[in-house]
């Protein structure tokens, strides 16, 4: 039996998003201005608080994944149409943006079309496109694609043996410091962050609560007198880790250099990142139910395309990006706003338009429902 809709992790798909824009927003400001300015603390924290971003989306990947098939016979036609609708959800927009950034990027370089078109079919391109890299944010595409292909493994050993589903959480936690731990011992491969294995907590963590969603739904409802010791100190912790990760963070960017070691790092950003996967699917059920239905459906309409927007927005914040404010500070700080405005409505616009009008938009977006989900 198909199980019910869930409306809200739309909502928490727009909140990521707007995350991963307002990261990459700040980037340059965070980079390219000085710390004696009294607005710098600001933009360090707009560019660290929302770094849980992409754990959210993996944690949203792991949660929709067995919410959706825990339940259904595992055959090898299920595996078969599982397989084939990644490909043209997930895969094949991966190939286009990755030529796309690729190209475009050399182009920009060379000016050349020509070696352009020789580039294409180097060995770098090849390289960048088998480990995430032919653009930054594309790693992420790639860590979903692996757990994609692992999700059946998961989903068999689950079914033979359910006993293991309570413990799903802490045996992600064990897997991943497992694989950060020995490959900064022993691999020290240098692209660790485009290995899925550094992210598996999070998948984990969405894995067990699609499998228990329904004996856990009544946490996630933010109601007077329905917060739990647990869900209190699940917030204390997100609060703190979260205030802590900008204070490193912001120590690093001022003095260039590092008050803990990479695991303390790593260990902050982990707490900071589970807790809001779970902070942002209340804010979410919170919004759901309180907000006005305009809101509420505009925050649904942009997390159905949010990963069309993440594909394709940092190719017009690097056209923004063009424009100069000519040393004036004021304009660079309205500058540096208007790079998250801009990204976002015109990204979405054309997201939306190529759903609408485009019949093969599935070759770069994935595919767009015609009609939306909406309250």
């Amino acid at each position: 039996m198909k199980r019910a809709h869930i409306n809200e992790l739309n909502i928490t798909r727009a909140l990521a998003i707007l995350a991963v824009l307002l990261i990459h927003s700040t980037s340059t400001p965070v980079t390219a201005l000085s710390n004696e300015s009294k607005f710098y603390p600001l933009y360090v924290f707009l560019n660290i608080f929302p770094k849980f971003a992409v754990p959210v989306f993996i944690f949203l990947s792991g949660f929709v994944l067995f919410y959706n098939y825990i339940q259904k016979e595992l055959t090898k036609e299920l595996i078969i149409r599982f397989y084939k609708k990644r490909v043209t959800q997930i895969l094949i927009p991966y190939l286009f943006f990755s030529i796309f950034y690729y190209t475009a990027m050399q182009f920009y370089v060379t000016h050349d079309l020509v070696s352009t078109w020789h580039a294409l079919f180097s060995v770098e391109f090849l390289e960048k496109l088998l480990i995430g890299k032919a653009y930054t944010h594309l790693y992420y595409i790639f860590i979903i694609v692996q757990f994609y292909l692992i999700f059946p493994l998961f989903l068999y050993v689950l079914k033979k043996k359910p006993a293991l589903s309570p413990h799903l959480i802490w045996i992600g936690f064990v897997l991943q410091w497992a694989f950060i731990l020995l490959n900064a011992e022993f691999w020290q491969y240098p692209y660790r962050g485009s290995i899925s294995f550094s992210y598996i907590c999070y998948f984990l963590a969405g894995a067990f609560l699609g499998i228990y969603f329904e004996k856990y739904k009544g946490w996630l409802q933010l109601k007077k007198g329905n917060f739990p010791i647990p869900l209190l100190f699940i917030w204390c912790v997100g609060l703190l880790s979260t205030i802590y990760n900008v204070y490193l963070y912001y120590y690093v960017f001022s003095s260039q250099t590092y008050l803990v070691n990479s695991t303390i790092f790593e260990l902050v950003f982990q707490l900071q990142s589970l807790t809001a996967c779970i902070v942002l699917l209340q804010l979410s059920y919170w919004i759901y139910n309180k907000w006005n239905h305009a809101w509420v459906n505009g925050f649904i309409n942009l997390g159905v395309v949010s990963f069309g927007v993440y594909l394709l927005h940092p190719f017009f914040l690097f056209l923004y990006r063009q424009i100069s404010t000519g040393g004036n500070s004021v304009l660079y700080h309205l500058w540096s706003a208007g790079g998250f405005i801009f990204a976002l409505f015109i990204t979405w616009m054309i997201v939306l338009l190529m759903g609408r009008f485009f019949k093969y938009h599935w070759i770069a977006f994935g595919p767009i429902p015609q009609k939306f989900p909406y309250k």
